[in-house]
């Protein structure tokens, strides 16, 4: 019976081992997906701004899109604690572009 508690012990030792790993990999995956997200929210922002600044004109549709995208961007730096004032100047360009909008 004692040999029995013994394997069961290195049994639990060993998935605990396994799943700090398992929880280090998920952790680091996660974080690179999000820093992902954050580049591709990043560059639409940048690209729809350039795209006003060159004369092409967009729906408000779009414009609304382009507001969406900000709010999950600005969620997930939260989460990622940074901030980016340059996305904040390139927001204000957007929505005075928008109350200009006919």
């Amino acid at each position: 019976m004692v040999g029995d508690l013994s394997n069961w012990a290195v049994l639990i030792g060993d998935a605990t081992v396994v799943i700090g790993a398992l929880t280090v990999i998920l952790d680091f995956k996660l974080r690179a997906f999000r820093d992902n997200q954050r580049l591709q929210y990043r560059y639409e922002i940048c690209s729809f701004a350039g795209d006003i600044r060159n004369g092409i004109k967009k729906t408000r549709e779009e414009f609304q899109a382009i507001f969406e995208m900000h709010d999950r961007y600005e969620e997930l730096i939260k989460k990622l604690k940074q901030k980016n004032s340059y996305i904040d100047n390139e927001m204000l360009y957007i929505q005075e572009q928008y109350r200009l909008l006919k």
